[in-house]
């Protein structure tokens, strides 16, 4: 039987990629780093998909699985829906997430603002979501939830992910432009 949809997007975010772009809210633009609003046609939480048994030939899910408690739960939810998954999510070692943890555990953000106030929303949603990831995913552990859901074919591969700069307070008068580069994220497709 062929799919009722083609595509579906779970976390998309202001990503417009798919037919069915799924998000747990809509956030203004100001939310997102990139500057677009939230791109969700159909509000729902990834753990609960109101679709029917594999109705779309293909889901993607980008950096999503990071943020979500009981992931295992949500990706068994996205293999029922969809004939093929694509799932990305950092590797243990993504600096990225490590150096935004650690910078913003002790930012004080009025004075944040007072010395960089139009990149406030930016410094406000990297707090965000630096506090968001919850958890670091093992790739092994969801090619196991992919086969135990019947997936039999799967490509993982490690992938470089676009760079992040922004001008950083380190000293009262002294700005500096750095550059904080994500080495690697995972990357799998499964069918």
């Amino acid at each position: 039987m062929k799919p009722l949809m083609t595509t579906i997007n779970v976390g998309c975010g202001s990503d417009t990629w798919g037919d069915v772009r799924l998000d747990y809210s809509r956030k203004p633009k100001q939310y997102y780093l990139v500057g677009h609003s939230s791109s969700a046609n159909i509000i729902a939480d990834a753990r609960h998909v109101p679709f029917f048994d594999k109705c779309f030939s293909e889901l993607r899910a980008h950096h999503v699985l990071e943020h979500i408690k009981d992931w295992k739960k949500a990706l068994q939810e996205w293999c029922r829906v969809a004939e093929k998954v694509e799932i990305r999510f950092p590797t243990n070692s993504n600096i990225a997430v490590i150096t935004l943890k650690c910078f913003f555990q002790d930012v004080d953000f009025r004075r944040l603002n007072r010395l960089l106030p139009n990149n406030f929303n930016s410094f406000t949603r990297l707090r965000e979501q630096s506090v968001e990831h919850l958890w670091q995913v093992e790739p092994e552990l969801v090619v196991e939830t992919l086969r135990a859901q019947g997936f039999t074919h799967w490509n993982l591969k490690k992938i470089n992910a676009p760079f992040l700069q922004m001008k950083l307070p380190f000293f009262k008068s002294d700005l500096k432009t750095i550059r904080l580069t994500v080495p690697h994220s995972w990357n799998i497709e499964a069918w």
